[in-house]
């Protein structure tokens, strides 16, 4: 991804939302772009128009999360856009991953999404990232995947089943008690049984082609 080249999708809802933020002076940690960004695709779902960062959001105990948006800051990074830092939280001495946007990109970014974004930031901007989880943890999406440890339905459906945590516990059960080959003896015993139908086999099926 070039930096010089006007940027689209996911990584242009970042780069508005950070430019926007850095505009009117917010600090931005990674877990404030993250529900930042999920309270724009929910106002988006609210209008009925498609979310504007297309990621696929989880719930976690820090927030909305979202392995997708890890990357695209990973792809930013590299493309010089932003400047991820290790920091200190001067508040809560908590250690958090400070976002600084290096420069302003040309974004390609629906009129529509902007407008969200820019009416998320003045409504929630000011707030700390702890306040925002806090904010986010009473959405509906949020509490309907907490209550049923689901992936996030932003759209108000029914909850999608997160199968990833039960995967999970079953290949670890998998390599704790490995199958055996067969049986002792059960394979030989089913050979020897199978060889001793044959002739009865042989003589149904006989049977059933002269009735046909």
């Amino acid at each position: 991804m070039s930096a010089s080249a006007p940027l689209r999708g996911p990584a242009a809802a970042v780069a508005y939302l950070l430019a926007a933020a850095r505009t009117s002076g917010m600090r931005v940690n990674h877990s404030k772009l993250a529900n930042l960004l999920y309270l724009a695709d929910l106002s988006a779902f609210e209008r009925g128009v498609p979310p504007g960062s297309g990621v696929e959001w989880r719930w976690s105990d820090h927030g909305p999360h979202s392995v997708r948006l890890a990357e695209i800051e990973r792809d930013l990074s590299e493309a010089h856009v932003i400047l991820v830092a290790e920091s200190v939280d001067p508040f809560t001495g908590n250690r958090e991953r400070v976002i600084h946007l290096i420069d302003t990109p040309e974004t390609a970014v629906d009129d529509g999404i902007a407008e969200i974004i820019d009416g998320v930031l003045a409504e929630f901007g000011r707030w700390s990232a702890n306040q925002l989880t806090s904010y986010t943890f009473q959405t509906p999406p949020m509490r309907m995947a907490v209550e049923h440890n689901h992936r996030l339905d932003l759209a108000g459906g029914a909850p999608l089943p997160d199968l990833g945590s039960g995967l999970d516990r079953l290949r670890r059960w998998v390599a704790d008690n490995p199958l055996p080959d067969h049986e002792p003896g059960g394979v030989d015993d089913l050979v020897e049984e199978i060889s001793h139908l044959a002739d009865h086999r042989a003589e149904a099926t006989r049977h059933l082609m002269e009735e046909e």
